[in-house]
């Protein structure tokens, strides 16, 4: 039965990053204001595929600007509520939300882990060659396993678990209308720079 209620899955998904990154000191870093949570759709529901990513806004270290092949290149400055955006983390629909619970939770730990520890606008760097997760992703993983136990423990019997709990289909079924927030994944241009 629909609720007459709506949801802006964009910023239910912005409220949960906010209440894991207060909660968990291990990202104690991150400024949720120079963060833009965006919903992107992946239909297919079987092979690969992802559930979330992060783009960063800046390139390797944080610097604003990178020559490549005698050009200069900047991404576009993006704002949001008078705050310069310096990651948008993109949430896949259905895919994401037809997680269970727990891996939803997963997902969003781990796409926080990527976020450099500096928070410049880099992503956390894993090692030399393989960068973006180091030598496996289990690993990878591993780093926040404690925490991400920790957080799950801490919301399960709550309101907002119960949103978590829900696929996608069941959202659309409680919710009368569902929203959310899409922005096409900004790339670096050509600028002119001296």
């Amino acid at each position: 039965m629909k609720s007459d209620s709506s949801i802006n899955l964009s910023d239910f998904m912005t409220f949960l990053l906010y209440d894991i990154i207060n909660a968990t000191p291990l990202f104690s870093h991150i400024d949720m204001n120079h963060v833009l949570v965006c919903s992107a759709y992946n239909k297919k529901v079987t092979g690969g595929g992802i559930f979330a990513k992060v783009v960063p806004m800046r390139f390797e270290n944080g610097v604003p600007v990178k020559k490549f092949k005698g050009h200069w290149y900047a991404f576009p400055k993006i704002m949001n509520n008078g705050f310069e955006i310096l990651y948008i983390v993109y949430f896949y629909i259905p895919r994401y939300f037809d997680l269970p619970a727990y891996e939803k939770l997963n997902v969003a730990f781990h796409e926080l882990y990527h976020i450099s520890p500096k928070f410049n606008g880099d992503v956390r760097r894993m090692g030399r060659y393989k960068f973006s997760h180091g030598y496996s992703k289990e690993h990878f993983n591993n780093q926040f396993k404690d925490e991400l136990s920790h957080y799950y423990n801490r919301i399960k019997n709550t309101p907002l678990n119960t949103i978590l709990e829900m696929n996608f289909a069941q959202i659309s079924e409680h919710f009368e209308t569902v929203y959310t927030r899409n922005m096409k994944v900004p790339r670096p241009k050509k600028i002119k720079y001296n």
